[in-house]
């Protein structure tokens, strides 16, 4: 199988518009590569599902009864590594797709890519936000979304009898919150929702959304209207290339950036209260050199 660095390469040669990005692209994929997943301990936990005002008594709230140093260690990892799985196990198909000029899985790929990068950094931003408070109320409810969020819940009473969902599975974050900090993570001050707007084109190839497919249309004007036909491959759209490129690198400096911060943090206790230790500067700076690649992006605009 071609490796990422050798696919985008091609597509430079054919886009030279692209041959920073796809540099780019290539650097962060061997970062990637070099960076362990090691293993770590999940412990036992309690759900509380609050009282529900419906018939089901399982659809309430879900929160954590208690979260300390074991739990906190264990959701960030959680959520690191499995992003790091999703994002990196996307993005061969993505370039591919792109390399060969079907746009369409591209995106639709792309959308899912953007969405485990969007989890990672709503997930940093409010353990940070919770660090900073000293309060947990937020994540008892938040870690439960993360891990045990099903799209199922909302079939329970059909799923549950045939043991497709767990009582402790409940609600899902919501993806435009998850979008929004993901857009002011990476863009930090400038931040001013350019993502939320890529992820809506992105949901236009997803969804059964007419401007998905109007690259496999044909028009020919006719009087008083057109023929219409629709080829059964999309006819090439070099800008759209570039636009998913380029949206990619950022959705991967963004993601593996968020990923590794959550890694960064270390919990524990000390005369019975929570410790909470986030990443040190060194840290902080070899996510900002090696995975946001700032240093390099501020180089070549100067």
């Amino acid at each position: 199988m071609d490796s990422l660095g050798a696919r985008v390469a091609r597509i430079a040669k054919l886009l030279p518009s692209v041959a920073e990005t796809a540099k780019a692209i290539a650097l962060l994929d061997g970062h990637m590569q070099q960076l362990p997943a090691e293993p770590f301990f999940e412990p036992l936990s309690v759900t509380l599902v609050s009282k529900s005002k419906g018939h089901d008594p399982l659809s309430g709230t879900r929160r954590l009864l208690r979260v300390g140093p074991e739990d906190l260690t264990s959701w960030t990892r959680h959520i690191a590594f499995g992003v790091r799985c999703r994002m990196r196990t996307l993005e061969e198909p993505i370039v591919r797709h792109l390399e060969c000029g079907h746009t369409l899985p591209a995106m639709v790929l792309l959308r899912s890519h953007l969405e485990a990068a969007a989890l990672a950094a709503h997930c940093l931003q409010e353990l940070s936000a919770a660090a900073r408070q000293d309060a947990m109320a937020s994540l008892r409810v938040l870690i439960p979304k993360t891990l045990f969020g099903t799209s199922l819940k909302r079939h329970r009473q059909k799923v549950s009898k045939a043991a497709l969902l767990k009582a402790f599975e409940g609600d899902t974050i919501r993806i435009c919150e998850a979008v929004e900090s993901l857009d002011k993570f990476y863009y930090l001050e400038d931040a001013d929702g350019r993502l939320a707007l890529a992820y809506s084109l992105l949901c236009e190839y997803a969804h059964p959304n007419h401007r998905g497919v109007m690259d496999f249309m044909v028009a020919t004007e006719r009087p008083g209207g057109w023929e219409i036909t629709y080829r059964p491959e999309a006819a090439p759209h070099s800008q759209l290339v570039v636009s998913a490129m380029e949206t990619l690198l950022v959705t991967m400096r963004a993601g593996y950036a968020a990923t590794q911060l959550l890694l960064c943090w270390q919990f524990a206790t000390a005369n019975g209260e929570l410790v909470w230790r986030g990443p040190s500067p060194d840290q902080g700076r070899r996510v900002w050199l090696d995975l946001l690649q700032r240093a390099t992006a501020e180089a070549a605009e100067h």
